[in-house]
């Protein structure tokens, strides 16, 4: 199991303000505020009020961040505007071919708004005792992009320091190793970390799309973790 920037523990990962804060991107007056707004969510989380706290986190990476930063991309801090290709889905999903191939015949696309509706209660929830079954019993790795703000690699790296599962002890020891596509290239892909089948990879140049942004490291990635070759 390959899990790319995921919100896999939500209480831990909502820490947006000092991951906006080191990056530059808010001031001090607005850390607190962010910091505010986390105790707020973090306590809704504790109270099983998921939808409050879905609400703050859309807040808080949405509307607010826009509104401070000027920048509208959430998955990736360098870029302003999301890649007018990553809207390729939509066309190529309803294309007639798509469809068939698909099976759904002349079936209504729905843009997923229903999906989140339908899950809002559910986005809040913690899910790392349902990783950790896997993690006992299969591969796993954990991947993130370093470029991403929804789900930032600072986030990502919270929840796993708190991951406990059957190997627990070898992580914490675990070294953190470069990795590059090509060994022979001055160019790093990222850093990888293993302790016995659980892997926890950071894709440099990458945001929260990382296929989208850096597919050669990602092929790469995801070929050395099926094929055991880190």
């Amino acid at each position: 199991m390959a899990i790319g920037d995921g919100l896999i523990d939500p209480i831990n990962e909502w820490d947006y303000g000092p991951l906006m804060y080191q990056l530059g991107l808010i001031d001090e007056r607005q850390l607190s505020y962010v910091n505010l707004q986390t105790a707020l969510a973090r306590f809704q989380i504790e109270s099983q009020n998921y939808t409050a706290a879905y609400m703050l986190f859309g807040y808080i990476i949405g509307e607010y961040y826009t509104n401070v930063t000027g920048l509208q991309n959430i998955y990736n801090y360098l870029l302003a505007q999301e890649p007018e290709e990553l809207g390729y889905y939509v066309p190529w999903v309803t294309a007639e071919d798509s469809r068939r191939r698909l099976h759904v015949g002349n079936l209504t696309y729905n843009n997923g708004e229903k999906v989140e509706q339908a899950l809002i209660n559910d986005i809040m929830q913690s899910i790392v005792d349902k990783v950790v079954v896997i993690a006992n019993n299969y591969k796993v790795m954990i991947y993130n992009g370093l470029l991403d703000i929804i789900i930032g690699e600072p986030l990502t790296q919270s929840w796993i320091n708190k991951f406990e599962f059957q190997y627990t002890d070898e992580l914490r020891k675990a070294e953190r190793h470069i990795w590059k596509v090509d060994p022979n290239d001055e160019e790093v892909a990222g850093y990888v970390k293993r302790a016995h089948d659980f892997y926890y990879a950071t894709v440099r140049n990458a945001g929260h799309m990382v296929p989208h942004d850096q597919p050669r490291a990602t092929f790469d990635l995801i070929d050395r973790f099926v094929n055991d070759n880190f």
